[in-house]
């Protein structure tokens, strides 16, 4: 494209360092890896001078990339530059030593339960019943979630004893599914 773009090109050996199988599993499911290769691109020529301590650049994924002036990438990833600054007539290519693996959104049921502080006895609950699994997965479906102070409502010993009848408290759990 003859527009002004920078691009972080991870090198072989960054994709090498991947685990077994990630880059046969990536060319297998193109809207992953084209989102992966989306959070290497910057929609502006951004040169290595250009760069401040801390920057966040946007990619041309929507995700954000922290940079340090020290001309590396403080993302999960720790990527290093290190080729910088090669002109393109459409922008600028910094070469990593990592590939940049975008955020993985985290939105399921279970991560919404799991990260609640008043949904602890439920996280507890699901856990139990091996029902992590079932609303981690992607669907449609709609959890009632009592809180905390909801099974605190309960008789004194409920709880205990809900959580050493598997079965019950399951079929308790689904009700709320």
């Amino acid at each position: 494209d003859p527009g002004s773009l920078t691009l972080f090109a991870p090198t072989d050996a960054a994709f090498n360092l991947l685990p077994a199988g990630t880059v046969t599993a990536l060319l297998n499911d193109i809207p992953q890896l084209t989102d992966i290769l989306k959070h290497h691109v910057v929609g502006a020529s951004v040169m290595s001078g250009s760069l401040t301590n801390n920057q966040i650049v946007t990619t041309l994924l929507g995700t954000d990339v922290t940079v340090t002036r020290t001309v590396c990438i403080v993302d999960r990833d720790n990527a290093m530059v290190t080729v910088a600054d090669i002109v393109a007539d459409n922008g600028v290519v910094h070469v990593i030593d990592a590939v940049l693996l975008p955020p993985t959104p985290t939105n399921s049921i279970y991560d919404i339960v799991s990260n609640s502080n008043d949904h602890t006895t439920l996280k507890t609950a699901i856990d139990a019943c091996a029902l992590d699994v079932v609303l981690s997965d992607p669907g449609s479906l709609t959890l009632f979630a009592p809180t905390d102070a909801a099974f605190n409502l309960l008789p004194a010993g409920t709880v205990t004893a809900l959580l050493n009848d598997i079965p019950q408290l399951t079929d308790i759990l689904k009700h709320h599914v």
